[in-house]
């Protein structure tokens, strides 16, 4: 017969491990549940508070010069004004679903680089890449979007002076949203078309 007093003390180590592992177990339950209700309300917040806390935390900051720059660096002769276009094809598919027709008319401003930037397992669809006159496209990884720029909707466009500041930004979910005319302020800015084509 072994010892009571070991016995007991045995008894009483599986009844803490027990404690333990039950404590853990519904603190661990509690946050996934936490998270999940974060996440839904996150989902149902209005798409203009992203936009403006992406768009405010974008404008008048400098792109690291590693990752995202190197995709957009200067050209000799350039007067350095990149318009960026970068697109998340697993988060938005029909990104490209919309005419090209605007974003093709910059190139109207050959001093303006135009560059699309793609992260995703998806893609550019061959016939997206043809319609894309005079745009340099390049994958990057979320992480480097990530370092560079932080967290962004599916779709984001950026106008970047030759420092590397973001002179104007705009974060979207889909390129369908109504007013997103982004294209047309800068060619507005740029001189290349009338300001009647900003919504």
């Amino acid at each position: 017969m072994g010892n009571p007093k070991q016995s007991i003390l045995r008894m009483a180590l599986d009844a803490a491990t027990i404690a333990v592992v039950l404590t853990a177990a519904l603190w661990g339950w509690r946050t996934a549940a936490a998270g999940r209700e974060y996440q839904a309300a996150l989902q149902l917040a209005d798409p203009r508070a992203d936009r403006t806390i992406i768009r405010d935390r974008l404008v008048g900051t400098q792109i690291s010069l590693s990752g995202l720059a190197r995709a957009v660096e200067n050209r000799p002769n350039d007067d350095g004004v990149a318009l960026v276009w970068i697109v998340d094809t697993d988060r938005c598919a029909a990104c490209f679903g919309r005419g090209l027709a605007t974003w093709n008319a910059l190139g109207a401003d050959p001093s303006l680089r135009r560059h699309v930037l793609v992260r995703g397992s998806q893609g550019l669809p061959a016939a997206v890449r043809r319609a894309l006159r005079g745009t340099r496209i390049t994958a990057v990884s979320g992480r480097e979007l990530y370092e560079a720029l932080g967290p962004l909707l599916p779709t984001t466009m950026l106008l970047i002076d030759d420092g590397g500041t973001i002179l104007m930004a705009d974060s979207r979910k889909a390129n369908t949203e109504c007013g997103w005319s982004f294209e047309a302020q800068v060619g507005a800015l740029r001189r290349v078309f009338s300001s009647a084509l900003i919504r």
